[in-house]
């Protein structure tokens, strides 16, 4: 279902110039748990826009600061930690008027997500997406590259997808024993049964032949064709 909103915001057309405003992230992202949008917008600012503050302002960390004290919030909830984050807000406020009309919309990002701590809705964290997305265009339309303005946001929804909707993980490989035949690929580690020699486990493998290791700690070399 969600993979679904991330299709319907890919297809919204958006300004060229600002993106998507938040009232189209807010219809399609709104009731996931907060803690988990939180932290996958916490990804998306330092993924896509914060390596650009970082190159050009090494010694400035006041967008990092609030971004790390924004997960620091989500992680306890504790008074200290929002605190900071509020802190840290201020610090960003100064920073994004400092820089305005440059890079201001990275520590606007941030200041988002540092506001969004105790918020009782998820305005600020739209914010924070809507501000990325206008940095990103920002970007492109400066050195004339229209063309990749699509790109921008499902760049985005790229990260969003990887924090919020990632791929199930692969089942571990199984180490049940297979049966050995001169025409299969086998590899070091994995256990083979054998009609004549019982259990095996090959101990090494080479190009055409690889070593097994009986039951009894004897070994036999055996023929196998890798891919």
């Amino acid at each position: 279902m969600i993979l679904e909103r991330f299709e319907r915001l890919a297809a919204i057309r958006g300004d060229a110039q600002h993106g998507l405003p938040t009232s189209a992230w807010s219809a399609n992202l709104d009731d996931i748990d907060r803690d988990q949008l939180m932290r996958a917008v916490i990804e998306v600012v330092r993924a896509l826009v914060l390596p650009e503050w970082e190159s050009k302002r090494p010694d400035d960390r006041r967008p990092q600061l609030a971004l790390e004290a924004a997960a620091a919030w989500v992680a306890s909830k504790s008074a200290d930690a929002l605190a900071q984050a509020k802190a840290t807000a201020k610090d960003c406020t100064a920073a994004r008027n400092e820089t305005f009309g440059y890079d201001h919309r990275i520590p606007e990002a941030a200041r988002a997500l540092a506001w969004a701590c105790g918020a009782k809705d998820n305005a600020h964290i739209w914010e924070g997406l809507a501000a990325v997305e206008e940095e990103l265009l920002a970007r492109v339309t400066l050195v004339a590259e229209y063309h990749r303005i699509p790109e921008q946001r499902r760049a985005i929804l790229a990260v969003l997808k990887r924090c919020l909707a990632p791929p199930p993980e692969a089942p571990p490989p199984s180490n049940d024993p297979v049966p050995y035949a001169a025409s299969g690929a086998f590899t070091v580690g994995q256990k083979l049964t054998h009609p004549k020699f019982g259990d095996l486990t090959v101990v090494s493998a080479g190009p055409s032949t690889i070593e097994v290791q009986l039951t009894d700690g004897t070994t036999k070399r055996l023929a196998h064709k890798p891919k």
